[in-house]
């Protein structure tokens, strides 16, 4: 079911419209965030108050993300989803796990114009990305465009604590010989 979702994502931004996202003058973020992405999450500190110890602190898998055609365009911060998609990554053995509690593997991306969300500064290379955006247990990664894909720091919060660590975020590779094993 996981990867027929991601394969209808990955169709749907292949029949886009042939417009880049986010080509506006003032983005410095890539004109095609619109694909799918090997994702690698490693934690730095586990929840405190977890009932078992995570099995791993580091999980691989992949985002798909199409373009959100009924957002408005931001005004300013990272306050609008520009970007929807969908994820398959192992949270669980890094003891992200929802307790039992249903959820879609919902991803929601915004990027970002200079400007301030909070107290924090945002810089127009910025990307928030929250998994599962209606969960009351959700997973907000806040990363840099660079060269080569997106790098940053990510966090959690709920009623077991604060777990946090850092990501980074590839291009897919379409390469059957490259390994599901995490990569540097």
């Amino acid at each position: 079911m996981m990867r027929a979702a991601i394969a209808v994502l990955i169709v749907c931004a292949a029949c886009g419209e042939g417009r880049s996202a986010g080509s506006g003058p003032d983005h410095a973020v890539p004109q095609e965030l619109v694909a799918a992405w090997d994702a690698s999450m490693q934690v730095n500190q586990s929840y405190p108050l977890q009932p078992r110890p995570s099995a791993a602190t580091e999980i691989c898998g992949t985002i798909s993300l199409v373009e959100n055609h009924a957002a408005a365009r931001p005004t300013g911060g990272v306050d609008a989803p520009t970007y929807l998609g969908v994820y398959d990554l192992p949270l669980s053995s890094i003891g992200l796990e929802w307790n039992g509690a249903p959820s879609f593997p919902a991803a929601s991306v915004s990027i970002g114009r200079s400007g301030t969300y909070g107290s924090s500064a945002i810089a127009s290379d910025s990307v928030s990305i929250v998994l599962n955006p209606g969960s009351e247990e959700r997973i907000v990664l806040l990363g840099r465009y660079e060269a080569n894909g997106i790098r940053g720091t990510w966090s959690a919060q709920s009623a077991r604590g604060t777990a946090n660590g850092s990501f980074s975020m590839r291009p897919h590779t379409n390469s059957r010989s490259e390994s599901r094993n995490c990569w540097r």
